[in-house]
């Protein structure tokens, strides 16, 4: 039994064959359809994960559920006495300051070898990165200072509601689905780092061990609970670093189902008029701008995590190839190397990846527009269309770097030469 769309008068109740769920974006017939999930239960998960280690402030108002739940249902930005999370939250963010400064100390003070030297450059590179996401994610998930909470809100009352009154199947299977994918690696890299971390520190490895001691404690003594410390610290940063990229994948892959969603519809739309443009080209047009809302909404704080990654991450490689050609010569030390490298490098290439496609998917409207019979249209279907195609072939829309540059394909090949001149620049200036 299918119960139909809210309207005039009293709710039509139909009789429907049960039909097989398909996963492609369709938009149904029938009156029972499966609008976007709220975006704030998609990712509790993560933003739980990240409250748990101090990066993200949450409290109840900070998630938007459906309107027509007024139970549920609050609306953001009141404010509220200072709480334990405020206060937990200020303690990680000291505690992340106090390692940046603590290892910048370590290395003004010398009297390191030049291995142990160079270990501490790229673990206060890494740690300044880790600190600049924590501030980053603490100011966006805050009420009066973030988005998010715009971004949940504006997404339950227009995108789903669009999506609603268009008939426009959503595929909520996939987008769980690649959730979960994204969850499960980001907590085995962080699961990895942890271990690793505690097996080289507190294992019987000799050198190693200690190495890694002083490394995790300098300039204080090397001791055992100052140990414990430092590996306890490492853990708040492993979480700083790796679970912001979920986030933000997550939030990038759930518009472009949309936009999927929203061009499908929109060419089955033309189909079933002749192959030409449908009568709701102007709801289909205020679809996608709530879409694209989204992601100016998102990118008011995701434009500074991408600024982060890329200013860190980048130079940071290229020095860490530097180094792996030019001093590291044990096994060991050629390992730790490689492991920043990769990692670094996946990184912004991942992040980087689902922008671009973003990107693209939200400008691939236009194809099926482009393919329709124009002729003797209406002068409304004509403002629409050509209001739809000045936004498709305007300004690049999707997540940028400061609000400077937009994150697309040609800028992921541009930065990739970029980063192999830096490298062959450095490598070759210092090696002749």
């Amino acid at each position: 039994m299918y119960h139909g769309s809210r309207g005039v008068g009293k709710t039509k109740v139909l009789q429907v064959e049960p039909q097989q769920p398909s996963d492609e974006f369709t938009t149904v017939v029938s009156d029972e359809i499966q609008v976007p999930l709220s975006m704030s239960d998609v990712i509790k998960p993560i933003t739980r994960s990240m409250t748990l280690f101090g990066v993200y402030y949450w409290r109840k108002n900070n998630e938007i559920h459906d309107p027509a739940d007024p139970d549920v249902y609050t609306r953001p930005g009141t404010r509220a006495p200072i709480s334990s999370t405020i206060i937990y939250n200020i303690i990680v963010l000291l505690v992340l300051c106090f390692g940046v400064v603590r290892l910048l100390v370590s290395m003004v003070m010398g009297g390191a070898s030049k291995e142990m030297l160079l270990f501490q450059m790229l673990s206060f590179s890494w740690e300044i990165l880790c600190t600049v996401n924590g501030v980053i994610c603490l100011k966006s998930s805050s009420n009066r200072y973030g988005h998010l909470h715009v971004f949940y809100k504006h997404w339950q009352e227009k995108v789903v509601s669009d999506f609603r009154e268009l008939k426009i199947q959503y595929n909520n299977k996939k987008l769980k689905r690649a959730f979960l994918i994204t969850f499960t690696i980001a907590w085995i890299l962080i699961a990895f780092n942890m271990v690793v971390s505690g097996i080289l520190l507190f294992a019987p490895l000799g050198e190693v061990s200690d190495m890694f001691g002083l490394l995790f404690t300098s300039p204080f003594p090397t001791n055992m609970p100052l140990k414990i410390a430092g590996f306890i610290f490492h853990c708040y940063y492993s979480c700083a670093w790796i679970l912001p990229a979920p986030l933000v994948v997550i939030s990038n892959l759930a518009i472009k189902y949309g936009f999927l969603a929203l061009c499908d519809a929109m060419e089955r739309e033309i189909r079933l008029s002749d192959d030409k443009l449908t009568d709701k080209l102007r709801d289909f047009r205020k679809a996608h701008l709530n879409l694209c809302r989204c992601i100016e909404i998102l990118d008011k704080d995701i434009n500074i995590l991408n600024a982060n990654w890329y200013a860190v991450n980048v130079p940071l490689t290229c020095f860490i190839l530097y180094v792996l050609i030019n001093f590291a010569e044990d096994i060991f030390s050629k390992a730790v190397f490689m492991f920043w490298l990769v990692t670094g490098l996946g990184y912004v290439a991942v992040t980087s990846f689902f922008a671009a496609s973003l990107h693209e998917t939200a400008h691939s409207l236009q194809e099926p527009l482009l393919e329709a019979e124009t002729t003797d249209i209406t002068l409304e279907k004509h403002a629409q269309l050509n209001m739809f195609l000045v936004k498709l072939n305007g300004p690049s829309i999707g997540f940028t770097v400061l609000t400077l540059i937009t994150i697309t394909k040609e800028l992921m090949l541009t930065m990739t030469y970029a980063a192999v001149i830096l490298c062959f620049n450095v490598i070759f200036s210092y090696s002749f």
